[in-house]
């Protein structure tokens, strides 16, 4: 061959290998260690479910365990997990563990491909140690862990001392779940799943029933999605670290859950925030456990009744140590004590609420903020409670046995018809905005300080007995009782009676009846020209009528209609008061 055909020959290979190498880059897989799973960041959940050719092969089984690949290894009915590495798991075992004890940097995946496991000791799963563990569930699967045997299903005492490894999932360290298949967890010794550190959930389907708690994540929860049947002795959902910042923590942005507790539905120790999802939450029994546990005495002088003097175990539907914080989601409570409970602040800016509560539907120690979002209480003690109560909008329906609104506390205990708290602020109850119904057996709004109207429309059908009214201030704090906008209409008795004072902004006047009006009747208040301004059907007897509205006027007259009887009341000063109290009608 001559020398020019050796070096055209040459070229020719070298473009052959050139255009093989340009079509692999372009068309072929990458290398393993150039694939977008190690640009994952630590804490997250990846995509680590890497081709099956990577992956150590599990197969449970009675009669022995078979395992090929490496990282992997099998002692009797245990297999134990050394390294790093994905592991794909699948068959049925009894009285055996999955136990990972690798290194402390390392990251651990089993892929889930229909597994029972079950540990009448310990943990079916125990990771001892790892940098993180991942739980992927294979779609079309169901995989099953159980710990202890069944056994009847009373709440256990979840304390410091209790066996680490009392989970049917169990991990020291990160535990993050992902995948669209599904998981069954029955924790017959204490909880269901349990992560001493970081629990992340991004998607799949769960039951998981515990005599104890059914989700666990100490250091902190967080969920984004997922479909959840919950049943536990103790909490449903929780988190109770309390030794950093950020401890103790609960995130919930999406997401399905049915969740039946003897304790509460969601326990967060420091702060808990939920952003979207669907909750259904049936905590202590539910509300009637109450009446039928506890002497209540509804209907009493007590404002300030609080199940947590009673008893023992907490049995609340969602509840936060701290800041409470929901922007969206539907919610169905029923709940023994408080349905949405924080020994802080609430703040509500969103959602769908239907709520009964054997005490307070929402309840704040500090300040409760709602802003918007649908609320309806269909059952409480007291419908609304906190220190600082504070409306701007949404729309609000309560009913309670005792006081549907209560900004509670005060500077001295004043015994009955005080309070039975002291705070340092004095308490305030403001509306700002809103479309608010009230209907209560005790004071419909009630503030130990001051009861402030600036907005929106408030309806409030106070009590038929004369021990309470249908608005109430904390004169004896120094409060006062003020409107400056708004629609008010508040009905009831006129044995405690009151209205706003004549340091408002907005005129409004008081009509105490000669003869009470009942259910069924309609009240229809007009001007004197018969122009109609506010019309409402009576839903229980009384005889003292509350209105204010921007539409009264200096020395005009008008006309209230109600129960067969017409009154006029010219309006001479902002606070105007007609006719006499009749006490304890």
């Amino acid at each position: 061959m001559g020398k020019r055909m050796k070096i055209l020959t040459a070229l020719g290979l070298a473009l052959i290998i050139a255009a093989g190498v340009l079509y692999g880059i372009f068309f072929g897989t990458q290398p393993a260690d150039e694939t977008e799973n190690d640009q994952q960041l630590p804490g997250t959940l990846s995509a680590l479910s890497a081709d099956e050719a990577n992956q150590t092969q599990i197969l449970l089984a009675q009669d022995g365990i078979e395992i090929d690949g490496s990282g992997a290894s099998a002692a009797g009915t245990t297999v134990l997990i050394s390294q790093a590495g994905t592991y794909a798991v699948s068959g049925t075992l009894e009285n055996g563990q999955i136990d990972v004890a690798a290194g402390n940097e390392d990251e651990v995946v089993l892929v889930l491909n229909g597994v029972t496991l079950s540990n009448e000791e310990e943990a079916a799963i125990y990771v001892e140690s790892a940098g993180q563990t991942q739980l992927i569930l294979e779609a079309g699967t169901v995989n099953r862990f159980e710990s202890g045997t069944q056994t009847d299903f009373s709440a256990i005492k979840d304390s410091a001392d209790n066996n680490a490894t009392g989970a049917a999932v169990y991990a020291k360290d990160d535990l993050s779940i992902s995948g669209t298949g599904s998981l069954q967890v029955y924790g017959y010794i204490n909880n269901g799943v349990h992560s001493a550190d970081n629990l992340l959930i991004d998607s799949g389907t769960f039951e998981v029933t515990a005599v104890n708690n059914a989700i666990k994540g100490k250091d902190s929860v967080t969920i984004t999605d997922g479909d959840f049947t919950i049943c536990s002795g103790g909490d449903g959902i929780k988190s109770d670290d309390t030794t950093g910042e950020g401890y103790g923590v609960i995130s919930i942005s999406g997401g399905k859950f049915s969740i039946e507790s003897s304790s509460d539905g969601v326990q967060a120790e420091t702060a808990l925030s939920i952003s979207g999802g669907e909750f259904s939450v049936v905590s202590g029994g539910s509300s009637s456990a109450s009446y039928s546990s506890y002497d209540r005495g509804w209907g009493d002088s007590d404002a300030n009744w609080d199940m947590e003097d009673e008893a023992a175990v907490s049995t609340k539907g969602i509840k936060s140590g701290g800041e409470l914080n929901i922007s969206g989601g539907s919610f169905t409570v029923d709940s023994c004590d408080d349905a949405f409970h924080s020994n802080g602040s609430i703040l509500i800016s969103g959602g769908n609420y239907e709520i009964a509560s054997g005490d307070d539907g929402m309840h704040a120690d500090t300040e409760l903020v709602i802003k918007s979002g649908d609320i309806q209480i269909t059952q409480s003690y007291e419908g609304i409670e906190g220190n600082q109560i504070q409306i701007s909008g949404g729309d609000i329906s309560v009913v309670s046995y005792d006081d549907g609104m209560n900004a509670y506390g005060g500077q001295n205990n004043r015994g009955w018809g005080g309070s039975a708290k002291t705070t340092e602020e004095t308490p305030e109850l403001v509306i700002k905005g809103g479309t608010i119904s009230v209907d209560a057996d005790g004071d419909g709004l009630d503030s130990n300080g001051t009861l402030c109207v600036e907005g929106g429309t408030v309806v409030v059908n106070g009590p038929s007995d004369g021990g309470n009214g249908a608005i109430d201030s904390g004169s004896e704090n120094g409060g006062d009782c003020i409107v400056n906008g708004g629609i008010v209409l508040a009905v009831g008795s006129s044995g405690m009676a009151e209205t706003f004072s004549g340091n408002s902004e907005q005129y409004s006047f008081c009509c105490n009846l000669t003869d009470s009006f009942t259910d069924g009747d309609d009240l229809t208040i007009s001007d004197e020209q018969g122009n109609i301004l506010f019309q409402h059907t009576i839903v229980k007897s009384g005889s003292s009528v509350v209105f204010s509205s921007p539409d009264l006027v200096s020395g005009e007259t008008y006309v209230l209609t109600v129960g067969g009887q017409t009154t006029e009341i010219k309006l001479e000063s902002v606070s105007t008061t007609s006719g006499q109290a009749s006490h304890w009608r």
